[in-house]
């Protein structure tokens, strides 16, 4: 059985600042993968998978949902959530059909491709809806996408509310890690170049494929 006392004992603490912080991904991701075993090793590869823009389609988010581990389940979970939202949202302000970018098959995913409700007919729902329309609705592309990593590490969070020395707490140390790392890298020139892309990046990763 892993150390995870031992391994959580180790690990930085971070705090979501938008600042260079010193900290980079692959040497901690490396670290901590050589500390567990096999079986830890494969979520750990699940997760740092579904953080690839090009991995995420109906396959992955059905496994996902099927996953074993809690982590897993309930993050990509409110990942398709928030990617679906925006996929219908980015193609409303584009007059695109989103019906070409929404994965799945569902109550949800039939509002967000015929309702033209400013919400989308989804405030009777439970999740992160109305917090995330809110979000899409700033204008500022670099403040946008800081709110959303905000709520990707709250959600983050949340999930490992009762979880303390075991894999969930370490990989949600592990998303949030990747959250630093990509601000880390990215002045805020370069981040006004790269968030410009949004509305492409949405385009080119939601194939859907009507059997979620």
């Amino acid at each position: 059985m892993a150390n995870y006392h031992y391994i959580i004992a180790g690990l930085p603490d971070l705090m979501l600042d938008f600042e260079s912080s010193g900290y980079e991904f692959d040497p901690i991701h490396h670290t901590i993968y050589d500390l567990c075993e096999a079986k830890d090793r494969r979520v750990i590869d699940w997760l740092v998978f579904g953080m690839r823009e090009m991995n995420l389609n109906n396959h992955f988010y059905r496994t996902a949902k099927n996953s074993r581990n809690k982590f897993i389940r309930e993050y990509f979970s409110f990942d398709l959530e928030l990617r679906n939202l925006q996929a219908a949202y980015i193609s409303r302000k584009n007059s695109l059909d989103s019906s070409e970018y929404i994965i799945g098959n569902n109550e949800v995913t039939d509002l967000l491709k015929n309702s033209k409700a400013p919400d989308f007919g989804l405030s009777s729902y439970a999740g992160n809806s109305a917090e995330l329309i809110k979000i899409f609705d700033t204008e500022n592309i670099l403040e946008r996408e800081q709110l959303l990593d905000t709520l990707r590490w709250r959600v983050a969070n949340e999930i490992c509310t009762f979880n303390y020395f075991d894999i969930n707490v370490i990989l949600c140390f592990l998303l949030k890690i990747s959250i630093v790392s990509r601000w880390n890298r990215l002045d805020k020139k370069r981040g006004s170049i790269v968030f410009k892309q949004l509305v492409e990046e949405v385009k080119g990763t939601f194939k859907p494929d009507n059997n979620y």
